[in-house]
């Protein structure tokens, strides 16, 4: 008994720390959308202002201030990443739904070296794609638009959403769809009345990760998108980024706004997010 109540503090104490090292940028970032610029940089480094003053989110939501002089159009970015990210899931699912349900019914020739592609493309850095894909972008008239980045970012999550799906059609079992082909449904009607609804929490998991993949995505959108009115909210950080002085209040209250979706998404779908990522753990 002791040993079993010093290993569950043990676990919980580890539990926590995790959860400390994770959580810290998010406070220190929200405590210093709130700090002055004395404050920022004082030593030792105040863990929340006793008095906050909120010229920040004044200046990014458009409001006058008395010491910044700023002009960021948060509803353009919001929207730019709203139309990236939505498309971008729509997309991968649209993709990965039928390349995960043939890899886990079918048998193949390359199967086996295909899954080990998927795998391997997790571990590449979106940095090595740039250039290839921006020769290929350039050609096909696709910089300077939506298109391009949400290609480029459902290339990105694709291989994660094949992965993950295909552990949730594995779930389900062989003779549930044989008698859905007994009672005169075709594969394509089976799979989209019975087979799909049954994998919800691996298609919430998918469309979590590729809409908050796309969300974040800097790197593309940085190289496919010039013009300042396509661009997402990723890029807009940098606009409180100047030659000799750097607004940090200002872009901490901009990255505590934008991370607000991402954050309540997490937190509606969390239940049904971490069942479709840990699906085929118990198979």
């Amino acid at each position: 008994m002791k040993r079993a109540t010093l290993g569950s503090l043990t676990r919980l104490a580890l539990a926590l720390v995790a959860v400390g090292i994770y959580v810290l940028p998010l406070y220190w970032m929200v405590s210093t959308s709130i700090k002055s610029p004395d404050q920022i940089f004082q030593k030792p480094p105040l863990l929340f202002p006793a008095a906050p003053q909120w010229e920040g989110y004044r200046a990014v939501l458009g409001l006058p201030t008395e010491r910044l002089n700023l002009y960021i159009n948060m509803a353009v970015y919001l929207k730019n990443s709203l139309i990236i990210a939505s498309a971008t899931t729509l997309l991968a699912l649209v993709l990965a739904i039928p390349a995960a349900y043939a890899l886990a019914r079918f048998s193949f020739r390359g199967r086996t070296p295909y899954l080990l592609f998927l795998l391997v493309s997790q571990m590449l850095p979106s940095v090595l794609l740039v250039i290839p894909l921006f020769v290929i972008f350039k050609s096909l008239g696709l910089i300077n638009n939506y298109p391009g980045v949400i290609l480029a970012d459902t290339a990105l999550a694709l291989p994660f959403a094949i992965i993950i799906l295909r552990a949730s059609f594995l779930q389900i079992p062989i003779p549930l769809e044989e008698a859905a082909w007994i009672d005169g449904g075709s594969r394509l009607q089976v799979l989209w009345h019975v087979i799909l609804p049954l994998i919800r929490p691996g298609l919430v998991a998918v469309a979590v990760f590729s809409f908050l993949t796309a969300w974040g995505e800097f790197v593309f959108a940085l190289s496919f998108l010039q013009k300042p009115e396509l661009q997402p909210v990723s890029i807009g950080v940098f606009q409180f980024v100047g030659m000799y002085t750097t607004n940090w209040d200002a872009m901490m209250a901009f990255s505590t706004l934008i991370s607000i979706p991402a954050i309540v998404a997490l937190l509606v779908l969390q239940r049904q997010f971490i069942g479709g990522l840990t699906g085929g753990s118990m198979k």
